[in-house]
């Protein structure tokens, strides 16, 4: 049995705060944790350096909802360069695709996917990068039982909210009876100069 916990944070494109963010939770992080994410580059070499650097060392687990891995490799790498970090991005991240039919992309599964997570654990995933992931690391879980087994899972939704609204006519089947809310009349400041919207 994996057990999995969602952290929710911001894609930020800078290292410290992402190693900090690491050596903090590494005073209730177990041995054999392995950290799962949706990512932007400076994300997952933040958190790969950070646990590399740490006594964690435990290797980054990231999936793509973009780019192709090799794209990741590099960036990271580009990064740890400039760092002068003397490592190699494969020593420390593995990335795996999971961009499925392509970037903002969804098949049913997908959608379905995203809605029963949110339904069951009430932590909303969008189908754009955080939906994506968590359903690529879950179907690798589900292809590759044996390499999963008896790890701790650390999934690190970083946001992505956003998605959802491009994605609301696709969902309207699973959601059920919705509407959006439209703001039909402007709204006048309370000092009566001017409107809000």
């Amino acid at each position: 049995m994996v057990n999995v916990q969602p952290v929710i944070g911001n894609a930020i494109e800078n290292l410290m705060p992402q190693y900090a963010f690491l050596q903090f939770h590494m005073l209730t992080i177990e041995d054999k944790v392995l950290e799962m994410l949706n990512f932007s580059g400076g994300t997952i070499a933040g958190l790969s350096l950070g646990s590399w650097l740490s006594i964690l060392k435990s290797k980054v687990h990231a999936f793509s909802v973009c780019d192709d891995p090799d794209y990741f490799y590099d960036f990271v790498q580009g990064l740890l360069d400039g760092l002068e970090a003397g490592v190699d991005s494969h020593d420390i991240v593995n990335i795996q695709n999971a961009k499925g039919l392509g970037y903002a992309i969804n098949t049913p599964e997908e959608l379905k996917f995203v809605k029963e997570v949110t339904s069951a654990t009430g932590v909303v995933l969008d189908p754009v990068y955080s939906g994506k992931a968590a359903y690529g690391m879950i179907k690798d879980m589900t292809e590759n039982p044996k390499k999963w087994e008896g790890r701790k899972i650390l999934f690190i939704h970083t946001g992505g909210l956003l998605g959802l609204f491009d994605k609301i006519e696709e969902m309207n089947s699973l959601v059920g009876n919705w509407s959006r809310m439209d703001v039909h009349e402007d709204i006048p400041r309370k000092d009566g100069i001017g409107k809000m919207f």
